[in-house]
């Protein structure tokens, strides 16, 4: 790899794109379910995180963790990010920094 191939941002949003899309097409009907739980805690509290639809998720039967890394897009399209993050709750994510979202306006 030359040095002019190391940083190309449009070639690293293209591959996280195609990324992205791969994942939610691998897991697109357990994804549907985690977005639209995201969608109605937005709606109750206003805000909602990613260990929010994990937990409403386990209540309803459904594991989080089967999203793999789906995970990643369950907040595209009707959430924008609020600028705010927090530790997660969650032990297997070594409480590492989440992001907090709301539906676009």
């Amino acid at each position: 790899m030359s040095p002019s191939d190391l940083f190309d941002v449009a070639e690293a949003q293209a591959r996280k794109e195609a990324g992205m899309a791969r994942a939610a097409s691998a897991r697109a009907s357990l994804l549907a379910i985690a977005q639209e739980h995201a969608r109605k805690i937005a709606q109750a509290k206003v805000t909602v995180t990613s260990d929010d639809v994990a937990d409403y998720m386990e209540r309803h039967g459904l594991d989080y963790s089967a999203l793999g890394n789906a995970s990643g897009s369950v907040f595209r399209g009707d959430f924008e990010w609020t600028g705010q993050v927090i530790a997660s709750q969650r032990p297997s994510t070594h409480g590492r920094i989440i992001r907090v979202w709301r539906l676009k306006t």
